[in-house]
């Protein structure tokens, strides 16, 4: 199976270079444009929320006629998820400023608990190899948590276009490398076949 999968990144080493800078390139931009890159990841929150809320109106509008025992209910409550969403939806795409602050919020919160998890991960794997580097991101999770949080509501003009320039940055340069070890595979391989 490691050949395998070794092989395949070999063949695809230059797809994979090149979609890794274009990645990291559009993470820079949205490092570079925070605010913008935030509204647009708002927006398109928005449009799923809407989307999926129109499609859980259609399910509780048919579900209601399907005659078990608990479809009236079931369809109900669909209706009422469906218009909640419908409205959420909206309103992120109405006022996208205010749903960016709610986001940024929501970042926060999310930083903090993950790096606290890490953090207790971490001190349970202390006698493990490497156990470092999960307490590292644990801490520099809350850090930037609390960081975003002691900001807010201004973190919300930076903080959702940085995190999302950054997660683009780092998939990006992950891909880059993962194609340049492929590219050296077949170089290594390629020198082994012609010295045999």
């Amino acid at each position: 199976m490691k050949g395998d999968t070794q092989e395949h990144v070999s063949q695809n080493a230059a797809f994979l270079v090149i979609l890794g800078i274009l990645l990291a390139m559009i993470g820079v931009i949205a490092m570079a444009a925070p605010f913008a890159a935030g509204v647009a990841v708002e927006m398109f929150i928005g449009i799923m929320i809407l989307s999926r809320g129109a499609m859980q109106l259609y399910y509780g509008i048919k579900v209601r006629h399907w005659g078990h025992r608990f479809g009236p209910y079931m369809g109900l409550g669909s209706i009422i998820v469906a218009l909640l969403s419908v409205a959420v939806g909206v309103l992120l795409l109405i006022n996208p400023i205010a749903g960016l602050r709610f986001l940024t919020l929501l970042l926060a919160v999310y930083l903090v608990l993950v790096g606290g998890l890490e953090i207790l991960h971490a001190i349970e794997l202390s006698a493990a190899r490497g156990w470092g580097f999960i307490m590292l991101s644990g801490v520099l999770g809350v850090l930037l948590g609390v960081l975003i949080w002691r900001q807010w509501p201004l973190a919300g003009q930076w903080a959702i276009g940085v995190a999302v320039g950054a997660s683009f940055v780092i998939s990006g340069l992950s891909m880059m490398m993962m194609g340049l070890a492929g590219r050296a595979y077949m170089r290594a391989l390629s020198q082994e076949q012609s010295a045999s």
